[in-house]
């Protein structure tokens, strides 16, 4: 039995650094290759694209796999998840035909350059004729995963495992809610005296920001060696184990956009860099899910990035210290305004209360896509609509409007949800957290990271692949996953900060 786990084993890691290979040809797509080799890249990840298929979905897999799995295998339980993680990953790959692989990755080449064209022009218009046959090859790929389940819950099992559009709706209803709520006593509370979000917008040089985003490099502990950061136009993390990639995106007058996303891209790039070593290249060797994920870049984003007493180091020690534009401004004011409740039109820049509503929005929009409620043609009016429902804010363009992310052009749908499992489940980790290292805000208020990070890579990031989501997050916290510790995590975040 372990010749056939060997073998299995082996055929695995080849799949998986053929599909490394085809992510850093994405990574060149989006920061240094010239554009008009985009035809060209398109044909060479195609075929990629149906090499690692083919690979992938080899009948000798399923041989090995099913021999595994025989009731006197000799295998041990990290051998046992390997092989049942794979079976998961066969069983959907052998669901896909190697022309549709071909078709979709080929269409989603140039659906994301295209987008890039069309954001830029802030028109809709450009791109929707690719985005047309990128929704109908999405909808081709979530039938053939699983014919007898509505389409969103299958392509929703490929980010976030064992979990459905109406288990995400029992999290996010009373979330909604909760997050309404607090918006209103926030207005209340600073109706007389409102924090200044304008004072975040100077024109900061990009090697100045380039600075900080070195600093936030080593505070989070990336080492130098493994990983790298640089610009693209919309952030993203990418690699893995001994290559992980992070890019952010400098903007000359709204400084805070690199800082916060770098630190969000660097809490991903914690997670692959910090997945179990002995298990590289394996399945329990990889990260397990988007929620988990999110749920690592947002707490290095949010829970530490903005917390007001790591801002009582950070702002005087780093921001100022390398943007002496923000000299005249103290840490409390800065602390109010980055924090500050103020709906936005951008996702990316969105406060940590908002934001959520943000992704609520996106979650419903999607699904009444996939569902054929909605048409593309009509998704720039219905994009509008929801955020002057959601968030009060008026959309003047496509481009702050239903084009300022990359993922649906790209085929992500499903994806979006993730982003708020993140903000449920890592408040759940900070409550436990707090158990052990009582004094972590103490310690951050001397640009101290390491113990926090510890335990991240120890409880979360070390565990790989071994649980599930749901299961990771009870064997971590002894209960399922509660939407009430983010709610309670906000309140008495933004009480303490506004007195509400």
């Amino acid at each position: 039995m372990s010749e056939v786990y060997n073998e299995l084993s082996k055929q695995m890691k080849e799949v998986k650094l053929l599909s490394n290979s085809q992510a850093m040809l994405f990574w060149d797509i989006r920061t240094y290759m010239p554009s008009e080799g985009i035809e060209q890249r398109g044909q060479q990840l195609s075929i990629l694209g149906r090499i690692i298929h083919e690979k992938g979905t080899d009948p000798k897999i399923g041989t090995y796999i099913s021999q595994c799995l025989k009731p006197d295998s000799s295998l041990d339980e990290i051998q046992k998840r390997n092989v049942e993680l794979w079976k998961r990953e066969y069983d959907r790959e052998t669901k896909i035909p190697s022309d549709l692989v071909v078709r979709y990755t080929k269409q989603s080449t140039i659906t994301e350059h295209k987008w890039e064209e069309a954001k830029h022009k802030h028109n809709f218009e450009l791109i929707k004729p690719d985005f047309e046959k990128m929704l109908e090859l999405v909808k081709e790929r979530a039938h053939a995963l699983d014919p007898e389940k509505p389409m969103y819950d299958a392509l929703l099992d490929e980010y976030e495992p064992k979990i459905t559009a109406a288990d995400i709706n029992k999290f996010f209803i009373p979330l909604k809610e909760g997050v309404i709520k607090l918006i209103k006593k926030y207005q209340s509370s600073v109706a007389d005296n409102p924090p200044d979000a304008s004072i975040l917008r100077k024109k900061i040089p990009v090697e100045q920001q380039k600075q900080v985003s070195k600093w936030i490099m080593n505070f989070l502990g990336m080492p130098a060696n493994r990983s790298r950061v640089d610009q693209a136009e919309h952030p993203f993390t990418t690699g893995l184990a001994k290559d992980v990639r992070i890019t952010t995106h400098y903007l000359d007058e709204e400084p805070m956009a690199a800082i916060y996303s770098t630190l969000h891209e660097g809490g991903h790039a914690l997670y692959e860099l910090n997945t179990p070593e002995k298990h590289w290249w394996t399945a329990v060797g990889e990260t397990i899910s988007m929620g988990i994920h999110e749920s690592q870049s947002r707490f290095c984003e949010n829970i530490v990035g903005k917390n007001p007493t790591f801002l009582k180091y950070f702002y005087p020690n780093v921001i100022q210290k390398f943007m002496p534009a923000f000299n005249s401004i103290n840490v409390d004011t800065f602390t109010r305004s980055i924090n500050a409740i103020t709906p936005s039109k951008i996702r990316i820049y969105a406060d940590e209360v908002t934001y959520n509503l943000h992704v609520i929005l996106r979650f419903e929009i999607e699904q009444d896509l996939i569902a054929g409620k909605v048409s593309v043609a009509e998704l720039p009016n219905i994009w509008n609509e929801k955020m002057e429902k959601y968030l009060g804010v008026k959309i003047e363009n496509d481009t702050e409007g239903v084009l300022q992310d990359t993922h649906w052009y790209g085929g992500l749908i499903g994806y979006f949800p993730t982003y708020v499992l993140g903000n449920i489940y890592n408040s759940q980790m900070l409550a436990t957290m707090k158990k052990t290292i009582p004094d972590w805000e103490n310690q951050l208020a001397t640009g101290k990271f390491e113990n926090i990070r510890n335990w991240l890579i120890t409880n979360v990031q070390s565990m790989g692949s071994l649980y599930d989501p749901i299961d990771l997050i009870k064997k971590i916290s002894n209960e399922p996953p509660n939407t009430q510790y983010f709610l309670d995590y906000l309140n008495e975040k933004y009480s303490q900060i506004y007195d509400l």
